[in-house]
Protein backbone atom coordinates (compact mmCIF):
# COMPACT_ATOMS: atom_id res chain seq x y z
CA UNK A 1 0.00 0.00 0.00
CA UNK A 2 1.38 3.40 -0.98
CA UNK A 3 1.19 5.80 1.96
CA UNK A 4 2.85 8.70 0.18
CA UNK A 5 0.62 11.80 -0.02
CA UNK A 6 -0.81 12.55 -3.45
CA UNK A 7 0.81 15.37 -5.34
CA UNK A 8 -1.29 18.53 -5.36
CA UNK A 9 -2.54 20.12 -8.59
CA UNK A 10 -1.70 23.76 -9.31
CA UNK A 11 -4.69 26.08 -9.61
CA UNK A 12 -4.41 29.05 -11.94
CA UNK A 13 -5.13 31.37 -9.00
CA UNK A 14 -1.98 30.07 -7.27
CA UNK A 15 0.40 31.00 -10.07
CA UNK A 16 1.08 34.60 -9.07
CA UNK A 17 1.96 33.77 -5.45
CA UNK A 18 3.96 30.69 -6.43
CA UNK A 19 5.96 32.71 -8.94
CA UNK A 20 6.65 35.36 -6.31
CA UNK A 21 7.91 32.79 -3.81
CA UNK A 22 10.02 31.16 -6.52
CA UNK A 23 11.57 34.50 -7.51
CA UNK A 24 12.35 35.30 -3.88
CA UNK A 25 14.01 31.91 -3.51
CA UNK A 26 16.16 32.30 -6.63
CA UNK A 27 17.16 35.87 -5.75
CA UNK A 28 18.12 34.81 -2.25
CA UNK A 29 20.68 32.49 -3.84
CA UNK A 30 22.20 35.32 -5.89
CA UNK A 31 20.31 35.27 -9.18
CA UNK A 32 18.76 38.51 -10.46
CA UNK A 33 16.00 36.77 -12.40
CA UNK A 34 14.69 39.80 -14.28
CA UNK A 35 14.22 38.27 -17.72
CA UNK A 36 13.01 35.07 -16.08
CA UNK A 37 10.31 37.03 -14.26
CA UNK A 38 8.95 38.18 -17.60
CA UNK A 39 8.81 34.58 -18.80
CA UNK A 40 6.75 33.61 -15.76
CA UNK A 41 4.34 36.47 -16.41
CA UNK A 42 3.93 35.38 -20.04
CA UNK A 43 3.02 31.89 -18.89
CA UNK A 44 0.63 33.25 -16.25
CA UNK A 45 -1.25 35.28 -18.86
CA UNK A 46 -1.41 32.22 -21.10
CA UNK A 47 -2.90 30.12 -18.30
CA UNK A 48 -5.41 32.80 -17.31
CA UNK A 49 -6.64 32.83 -20.89
CA UNK A 50 -6.71 29.08 -21.49
CA UNK A 51 -7.41 27.65 -18.03
CA UNK A 52 -9.54 30.24 -16.17
CA UNK A 53 -10.75 29.24 -12.72
CA UNK A 54 -9.38 25.71 -12.95
CA UNK A 55 -6.35 23.55 -12.24
CA UNK A 56 -3.52 23.72 -14.73
CA UNK A 57 -3.02 20.46 -16.64
CA UNK A 58 0.36 18.83 -16.29
CA UNK A 59 1.13 19.43 -19.96
CA UNK A 60 0.27 23.18 -19.91
CA UNK A 61 3.92 24.23 -20.13
CA UNK A 62 4.58 21.69 -22.88
CA UNK A 63 1.68 23.02 -24.96
CA UNK A 64 2.59 26.69 -24.34
CA UNK A 65 6.21 26.30 -25.37
CA UNK A 66 5.39 24.22 -28.44
CA UNK A 67 2.83 26.70 -29.73
CA UNK A 68 3.36 27.68 -33.34
CA UNK A 69 3.98 31.36 -32.67
CA UNK A 70 6.72 33.81 -33.60
CA UNK A 71 9.10 32.85 -30.80
CA UNK A 72 12.51 31.67 -31.94
CA UNK A 73 13.90 28.27 -31.01
CA UNK A 74 16.37 29.99 -28.70
CA UNK A 75 13.58 31.88 -26.92
CA UNK A 76 11.56 28.70 -26.48
CA UNK A 77 14.64 26.97 -25.11
CA UNK A 78 15.14 29.79 -22.59
CA UNK A 79 11.47 29.64 -21.59
CA UNK A 80 11.74 25.88 -21.12
CA UNK A 81 14.72 26.37 -18.82
CA UNK A 82 12.90 28.88 -16.64
CA UNK A 83 9.76 26.78 -16.43
CA UNK A 84 11.79 23.67 -15.62
CA UNK A 85 13.34 25.44 -12.63
CA UNK A 86 9.91 26.61 -11.44
CA UNK A 87 8.35 23.16 -11.95
CA UNK A 88 11.11 21.51 -9.92
CA UNK A 89 10.62 24.09 -7.18
CA UNK A 90 6.87 23.38 -7.05
CA UNK A 91 7.48 19.62 -7.09
CA UNK A 92 9.72 20.01 -4.04
CA UNK A 93 6.73 21.61 -2.28
CA UNK A 94 4.46 18.67 -3.01
CA UNK A 95 2.86 19.79 -6.27
CA UNK A 96 2.52 17.67 -9.38
CA UNK A 97 5.45 17.50 -11.77
CA UNK A 98 4.76 19.44 -14.95
CA UNK A 99 5.60 18.05 -18.38
CA UNK A 100 8.18 20.20 -20.17
CA UNK A 101 9.55 19.76 -23.70
CA UNK A 102 13.23 19.06 -24.19
CA UNK A 103 14.18 21.99 -26.39
CA UNK A 104 17.87 22.50 -26.87
CA UNK A 105 19.63 25.10 -28.94
CA UNK A 106 23.07 23.80 -29.85
CA UNK A 107 25.81 26.35 -29.50
CA UNK A 108 26.53 27.93 -32.85
CA UNK A 109 29.85 26.44 -33.87
CA UNK A 110 30.31 29.29 -36.33
CA UNK A 111 30.70 31.74 -33.46
CA UNK A 112 34.32 32.76 -33.04
CA UNK A 113 35.34 35.41 -30.52
CA UNK A 114 37.51 38.12 -31.99
CA UNK A 115 40.79 38.38 -30.11
CA UNK A 116 42.22 41.81 -30.80
CA UNK A 117 45.82 41.97 -32.00
CA UNK A 118 48.34 44.53 -30.77
CA UNK A 119 48.11 46.28 -34.13
CA UNK A 120 44.33 46.53 -33.91
CA UNK A 121 44.45 47.90 -30.38
CA UNK A 122 47.02 50.50 -31.42
CA UNK A 123 44.67 51.61 -34.20
CA UNK A 124 41.74 51.75 -31.77
CA UNK A 125 43.65 53.89 -29.27
CA UNK A 126 44.66 56.31 -32.01
CA UNK A 127 41.05 56.58 -33.15
CA UNK A 128 39.45 57.18 -29.75
CA UNK A 129 42.16 59.64 -28.74
CA UNK A 130 41.24 61.74 -31.77
CA UNK A 131 37.56 62.11 -30.80
CA UNK A 132 36.69 65.80 -30.90
CA UNK A 133 34.45 67.52 -28.33
CA UNK A 134 30.88 68.18 -29.46
CA UNK A 135 28.58 70.75 -27.87
CA UNK A 136 25.68 68.38 -27.28
CA UNK A 137 28.04 65.67 -25.95
CA UNK A 138 30.64 67.69 -24.02
CA UNK A 139 32.20 64.72 -22.22
CA UNK A 140 32.08 62.03 -24.89
CA UNK A 141 35.61 62.73 -26.12
CA UNK A 142 36.90 62.21 -22.56
CA UNK A 143 34.90 59.20 -21.41
CA UNK A 144 35.10 56.89 -24.46
CA UNK A 145 38.94 56.61 -24.50
CA UNK A 146 38.95 55.90 -20.75
CA UNK A 147 36.05 53.44 -20.91
CA UNK A 148 37.57 51.42 -23.76
CA UNK A 149 40.91 51.25 -21.96
CA UNK A 150 39.17 50.09 -18.78
CA UNK A 151 37.24 47.36 -20.62
CA UNK A 152 40.37 46.14 -22.40
CA UNK A 153 42.58 46.11 -19.31
CA UNK A 154 40.07 44.67 -16.83
CA UNK A 155 37.74 42.34 -18.73
CA UNK A 156 34.69 44.03 -17.22
CA UNK A 157 31.25 43.65 -18.74
CA UNK A 158 29.97 46.90 -20.22
CA UNK A 159 27.07 46.98 -17.74
CA UNK A 160 29.53 46.71 -14.85
CA UNK A 161 31.78 49.46 -16.16
CA UNK A 162 28.89 51.86 -16.75
CA UNK A 163 27.74 51.42 -13.16
CA UNK A 164 31.04 52.52 -11.57
CA UNK A 165 30.90 55.63 -9.38
CA UNK A 166 33.72 57.73 -7.93
CA UNK A 167 32.99 56.19 -4.53
CA UNK A 168 33.68 52.74 -5.99
CA UNK A 169 37.31 53.56 -6.82
CA UNK A 170 40.05 53.24 -4.21
CA UNK A 171 43.13 54.94 -5.62
CA UNK A 172 45.14 54.24 -2.46
CA UNK A 173 45.01 50.53 -3.25
CA UNK A 174 44.20 50.74 -6.98
CA UNK A 175 41.00 48.74 -6.63
CA UNK A 176 37.54 49.17 -8.16
CA UNK A 177 34.50 47.74 -6.38
CA UNK A 178 31.91 46.34 -8.78
CA UNK A 179 28.61 46.45 -6.91
CA UNK A 180 25.65 44.15 -7.57
CA UNK A 181 27.28 42.54 -10.57
CA UNK A 182 26.00 39.38 -12.22
CA UNK A 183 24.40 37.09 -9.61
CA UNK A 184 24.01 40.28 -7.54
CA UNK A 185 27.44 39.88 -5.94
CA UNK A 186 30.08 42.53 -5.30
CA UNK A 187 33.63 41.90 -6.41
CA UNK A 188 36.92 43.78 -6.46
CA UNK A 189 38.94 44.56 -9.57
CA UNK A 190 42.61 45.56 -9.20
CA UNK A 191 43.97 48.27 -11.50
CA UNK A 192 47.45 48.46 -12.93
CA UNK A 193 49.36 51.66 -12.26
CA UNK A 194 48.81 52.79 -15.84
CA UNK A 195 45.02 52.37 -15.90
CA UNK A 196 44.78 53.80 -12.37
CA UNK A 197 46.58 56.91 -13.59
CA UNK A 198 44.18 57.22 -16.54
CA UNK A 199 41.16 56.76 -14.28
CA UNK A 200 42.41 59.25 -11.70
CA UNK A 201 43.03 61.94 -14.30
CA UNK A 202 39.56 61.35 -15.72
CA UNK A 203 37.87 61.54 -12.31
CA UNK A 204 39.71 64.74 -11.42
CA UNK A 205 38.53 66.37 -14.63
CA UNK A 206 34.85 65.53 -14.32
CA UNK A 207 32.14 68.14 -13.95
CA UNK A 208 31.48 69.53 -10.47
CA UNK A 209 27.81 68.82 -11.12
CA UNK A 210 28.41 65.07 -11.03
CA UNK A 211 27.87 63.56 -7.56
CA UNK A 212 30.39 61.06 -6.23
CA UNK A 213 27.71 58.37 -6.07
CA UNK A 214 26.70 58.93 -9.72
CA UNK A 215 28.15 56.88 -12.61
CA UNK A 216 31.47 58.33 -13.74
CA UNK A 217 30.86 57.71 -17.44
CA UNK A 218 28.57 60.34 -18.92
CA UNK A 219 28.45 62.28 -22.17
CA UNK A 220 26.57 65.21 -20.63
CA UNK A 221 26.36 66.28 -16.97
CA UNK A 222 22.65 65.44 -17.08
CA UNK A 223 22.94 62.22 -19.06
CA UNK A 224 24.94 59.10 -18.20
CA UNK A 225 26.50 56.99 -20.90
CA UNK A 226 24.30 54.08 -22.03
CA UNK A 227 25.31 50.75 -23.50
CA UNK A 228 23.57 51.57 -26.80
CA UNK A 229 25.63 54.76 -27.13
CA UNK A 230 28.81 52.81 -26.39
CA UNK A 231 27.93 50.11 -28.95
CA UNK A 232 27.38 52.77 -31.60
CA UNK A 233 30.66 54.49 -30.80
CA UNK A 234 32.45 51.13 -30.84
CA UNK A 235 31.22 50.33 -34.35
CA UNK A 236 32.26 53.79 -35.52
CA UNK A 237 35.67 53.27 -33.92
CA UNK A 238 36.14 49.99 -35.80
CA UNK A 239 35.32 51.70 -39.07
CA UNK A 240 37.72 54.59 -38.49
CA UNK A 241 40.42 52.18 -37.31
CA UNK A 242 40.24 50.12 -40.50
CA UNK A 243 38.95 47.03 -38.68
CA UNK A 244 36.16 45.37 -40.69
CA UNK A 245 32.98 44.30 -38.92
CA UNK A 246 32.09 40.79 -40.12
CA UNK A 247 28.64 40.39 -38.59
CA UNK A 248 27.20 39.13 -35.32
CA UNK A 249 28.94 35.75 -35.48
CA UNK A 250 32.45 36.99 -36.14
CA UNK A 251 32.38 40.55 -34.88
CA UNK A 252 34.38 42.26 -33.59
CA UNK A 253 31.94 43.01 -30.77
CA UNK A 254 32.36 45.24 -27.75
CA UNK A 255 32.29 42.10 -25.58
CA UNK A 256 35.41 40.91 -27.40
CA UNK A 257 37.42 43.27 -25.20
CA UNK A 258 36.49 40.85 -22.40
CA UNK A 259 37.33 37.80 -24.52
CA UNK A 260 40.68 39.36 -25.40
CA UNK A 261 41.47 40.08 -21.75
CA UNK A 262 40.66 36.49 -20.75
CA UNK A 263 42.64 34.87 -23.57
CA UNK A 264 45.66 37.14 -23.06
CA UNK A 265 45.60 36.32 -19.37
CA UNK A 266 45.61 32.60 -20.16
CA UNK A 267 48.40 33.13 -22.67
CA UNK A 268 50.59 34.89 -20.10
CA UNK A 269 49.97 32.15 -17.56
CA UNK A 270 50.88 29.51 -20.12
CA UNK A 271 53.96 31.39 -21.30
CA UNK A 272 55.18 31.60 -17.70
CA UNK A 273 54.81 27.85 -17.26
CA UNK A 274 51.85 28.06 -14.87
CA UNK A 275 49.33 25.26 -14.41
CA UNK A 276 46.11 26.62 -15.95
CA UNK A 277 44.01 24.30 -13.77
CA UNK A 278 45.40 25.98 -10.67
CA UNK A 279 44.69 29.49 -11.90
CA UNK A 280 41.27 28.79 -13.41
CA UNK A 281 39.38 29.38 -10.11
CA UNK A 282 41.20 32.70 -9.67
CA UNK A 283 40.24 33.90 -13.15
CA UNK A 284 36.69 32.63 -12.65
CA UNK A 285 36.29 34.70 -9.49
CA UNK A 286 37.87 37.72 -11.14
CA UNK A 287 35.51 37.57 -14.13
CA UNK A 288 32.50 37.17 -11.85
CA UNK A 289 31.49 33.70 -13.00
CA UNK A 290 29.31 31.51 -10.80
CA UNK A 291 31.19 28.33 -11.69
CA UNK A 292 34.46 27.15 -13.14
CA UNK A 293 32.54 25.54 -15.97
CA UNK A 294 31.37 28.99 -17.02
CA UNK A 295 34.96 30.19 -17.24
CA UNK A 296 35.98 27.15 -19.25
CA UNK A 297 33.09 27.70 -21.67
CA UNK A 298 33.64 31.44 -21.81
CA UNK A 299 37.35 31.44 -22.57
CA UNK A 300 37.73 30.31 -26.14
CA UNK A 301 41.40 29.71 -26.72
CA UNK A 302 41.57 30.51 -30.39
CA UNK A 303 45.31 30.71 -30.88
CA UNK A 304 46.80 27.69 -32.65
CA UNK A 305 49.66 27.36 -30.22
CA UNK A 306 47.17 26.76 -27.39
CA UNK A 307 45.15 24.07 -29.17
CA UNK A 308 46.68 21.25 -27.15
CA UNK A 309 45.94 23.09 -23.92
CA UNK A 310 42.33 23.55 -25.01
CA UNK A 311 41.93 19.82 -25.69
CA UNK A 312 43.40 18.83 -22.35
CA UNK A 313 41.29 21.38 -20.48
CA UNK A 314 38.09 20.12 -22.16
CA UNK A 315 38.86 16.56 -21.09
CA UNK A 316 39.89 17.53 -17.57
CA UNK A 317 36.97 19.86 -16.88
CA UNK A 318 34.33 17.55 -18.33
CA UNK A 319 35.33 14.97 -15.73
CA UNK A 320 35.51 17.33 -12.78
CA UNK A 321 32.80 19.97 -13.09
CA UNK A 322 29.03 19.50 -13.37
CA UNK A 323 26.93 20.89 -16.19
CA UNK A 324 25.88 24.54 -15.97
CA UNK A 325 22.21 24.98 -15.08
CA UNK A 326 19.71 26.82 -17.25
CA UNK A 327 19.77 29.64 -14.70
CA UNK A 328 23.32 30.57 -15.43
CA UNK A 329 24.75 32.73 -18.16
CA UNK A 330 28.32 33.46 -19.07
Amino acid sequence: MNNEPALKPIHVSELSSSFQRFLEFKRSTGFKYTGEERTLKYFERYCQEHYPNTNIPEDAIFIWINENDNRSQKTKSNHAGVMTAWAKYMFSLGYMLMRIPDIRCPRNTAFVPHIFTDQEMTAIWKTVDRIQPVNQYPNLHRCIPVLFRLLFSSGLRISEALGITADDIDFDNNVITIRHAKLDKDRWIPMSDSIASVMKKYIEGRSDRIARDAPIFYYHPKQVLTSSTVYGRFRLTLEKSGIPYEGSLRGPRLHDFRHTFAVRTMNRLSDNGNDLYVFLPVLSAYLGHASLKSTERYIRLTEDRLSTITDSMQLHLSEVFPEVSDDEEI
